[in-house]
């Protein structure tokens, strides 16, 4: 295995110049909603220019796709882990799994969950992110132990889990956020989780 490289001054200043440009993102998308934001709005608040944020960035919608960048990125470094840290039956590792999802969504708190959550996001389908093909190996491996229901393709039963899940996390969202998003994630799962096991 290839030790990383050393991250140098100047890779630290454009990772922070970026980071900039993200915050201030979300930052006005918490009260504007991101379809009513404007690049300009987006350099004012992080204080770059118009060629800084072009730099890194070929619209305002390559900031919405690094937003989800990041929840990849943190199933991949940590959730994957812990769900495979121990051997678990898949359903219960698919219970785990949206723990997980609702711990991130609540981390990013109510208002920022608000703007992702809308039927213009196409983000949320795409087969190609890293979060929808761990839960898609996930539940192939759980139909090859014959612990996961073989009714449906692996990539409907994601579907199906993940369409659960929204409608949890939208929920929330309509009741302000009064519940602890993870531990209704979790309990809901657990009574629902069943209904996908192999007969």
């Amino acid at each position: 295995m290839t030790p990383k490289k050393k991250k140098t001054k100047r890779d630290l200043q454009a990772e922070e110049t970026k980071n900039k440009i993200i915050q201030a993102t979300m930052s006005i998308m918490e009260k504007k909603g991101f379809q009513n934001i404007t690049i300009q709005e987006i350099n004012n608040r992080a204080g770059v220019s118009v060629g800084t944020f072009y730099h890194y960035f070929t619209n305002k919608d390559d900031v919405f796709f690094e937003l989800y960048k990041e929840a990849d990125d943190f199933f991949k470094e940590e959730v994957e882990i812990d769900l495979y840290a121990e051997d678990l039956h898949s359903l219960e590792r698919i219970v785990r799994f949206f723990s997980w999802y609702a711990r991130f969504n609540n981390k990013n708190g109510l208002e920022y969950v608000r703007q992702l959550y809308n039927t213009n996001n196409k983000f949320f389908i795409s087969e190609d992110r890293y979060m929808i093909r761990l839960l898609d190996r996930i539940v192939s491996e759980g139909m090859e132990k014959g612990e996961v229901t073989t009714e449906l393709s692996p990539m409907g039963v994601v579907r199906h889990l993940f369409m659960l899940a929204r409608g949890i996390v939208f929920d929330w969202c309509l009741h302000e956020g009064e519940d602890n998003l993870e531990q209704l994630m979790t309990n809901y799962f657990r009574r629902i989780i069943t209904s996908f096991q192999n007969p």
